[in-house]
């Protein structure tokens, strides 16, 4: 043999030839079905009287004899529910017997919008038995098998197609793509509303969808439907593992619950307040956005005792967070510098009253901070101010004295210093 013979392996794929034969068979399909429609009303009560009489035995040889418009007949008014129980199943053992790539893919439609009739997922498995539903020309063996789980569990086709998107790699969007499942339809809602109340307890399918995916979907819901999600994601979950975008989308459908506690009272109380110390951290990070002493690395560590934050937002106003604990206040500054400590009580009652005044907002930025720093220890006989703490030297340095005080105050001992 000459060594220098080569042999080559050929393949040919006619996608063109592929694309022109799908369009033709759509093209009759339509035609079937509409003549299908038209002779309906006359041709259907006999075929069922043929069906009923029919041993079941003989119904292979019946479907044999059949035209093709008799079947188109049979499906365009699938299924038959007030037949009886054999005969709705001899009429499924009849078209399974003229089973075709069309046919398939017609039952398929009638079961995304009657997902819970027996006789549906019965006609269903009859077809992936024979051909293992070529229509959706699934050519992974591994898809297959889930197919075929999908199509058994004990709980319904429906059911089995939830779990098939549940435990799997492929992302939603592809495997709705994959499997046909029409847009809104009422198995498409399904699926996604069953997935989403049994998954959103752990992050796999957020990290398999992304965050964008998981909130468009929770975006279709009312918000009763809303709510009995979003309230197993917030449950299973404490602020620190919340997902941003769910929880910004959750804080506009919702409202800020420290303005609209009510809206958010389906929540348990632990959950509550795991939202509001997620809100409390976003308004701190922001406001120590740039902060070269890490104040916000510090005071998170606080966030189970720190009940709410204020933020002055007027014209003029200075760049300020009160930041409440149970019984004191914490006045940080934008600018570096001080932290002021007041009792929450004198607080409230000899400046925070003052800020929301006209006197107040027409005064400078200069002098409305220096009116948020007022160092009396008793005012009118109400306990003031506390202490005032510098940020001074490295970041070890300086929280290591904050935190000695910090001990202190948060066992109500205010005369503490060092």
């Amino acid at each position: 043999m000459d060594n220098n013979t080569y042999i080559f392996n050929f393949t040919f794929t006619p996608k063109k030839l592929s694309e022109a034969r799908k369009q033709v068979q759509k093209r009759y399909e339509d035609i079937d079905l509409l003549t299908a429609s038209q002779i309906s009303g006359m041709r259907l009560p006999k075929l069922l009287e043929l069906i009923r009489r029919t041993p079941e035995a003989e119904i292979e040889a019946l479907a044999l004899q059949l035209k093709k418009t008799d079947i188109m007949v049979l499906l365009y008014q699938f299924p038959h529910n007030t037949e009886s129980n054999d005969t709705q199943k001899k009429i499924n053992l009849l078209i399974s017997h003229r089973y075709n790539s069309m046919i398939g893919n017609y039952v398929w439609g009638i079961f995304q919008h009657d997902y819970q009739n027996i006789f549906v997922h019965d006609l269903l498995r009859r077809f992936f038995a024979v051909e293992r539903f070529d229509f959706l020309s699934i050519n992974n063996d591994a898809m297959i098998k889930r197919l075929t789980d999908a199509l058994t569990n004990k709980s319904g086709v429906a059911h089995g197609l939830v779990h098939l998107f549940m435990d799997g790699n492929m992302k939603t969007e592809q495997l709705l793509k994959t499997i046909k499942i029409k847009s809104e339809s009422p198995i498409e809602d399904f699926i996604m509303y069953q997935m989403l109340r049994e998954c959103l307890k752990k992050d796999d399918v957020i990290r398999r969808d992304g965050e964008s995916f998981i909130c468009q979907l929770l975006d279709r819901y009312p918000m009763h439907q809303y709510q009995n999600i979003i309230k197993i994601y917030l449950e299973a979950r404490d602020h620190e593992h919340f997902h941003p975008k769910i929880l910004e989308q959750a804080i506009i459908r919702l409202h800020d619950p420290r303005e609209r506690m009510a809206d958010w009272a389906f929540l348990s109380e632990s959950a509550f307040n795991e939202v509001n110390r997620w809100l409390l951290e976003i308004e701190l990070k922001k406001f120590f956005e740039g902060d070269t002493n890490r104040r916000f690395e510090y005071w998170k560590k606080y966030f189970h005792y720190i009940s709410n934050v204020v933020q002055l937002k007027g014209r003029n106003d200075p760049k300020v967070a009160f930041i409440y604990f149970n019984e004191f206040v914490v006045v940080e500054f934008g600018d570096m510098g001080a932290s002021y400590f007041y009792h929450k009580r004198g607080f409230d009652r000899f400046i925070l009253s003052q800020t929301t005044g006209t006197e107040f907002a027409g005064k400078s930025t200069r002098v409305k901070e220096s009116l948020l720093k007022i160092t009396d220890k008793i005012r009118n006989g109400e306990s003031l101010f506390i202490n005032r703490l510098r940020h001074i030297g490295p970041y070890e340095t300086w929280t290591a004295k904050f935190t000695h005080h910090m001990q202190e105050y948060l066992d109500g001992y205010y005369d503490y210093s060092e």
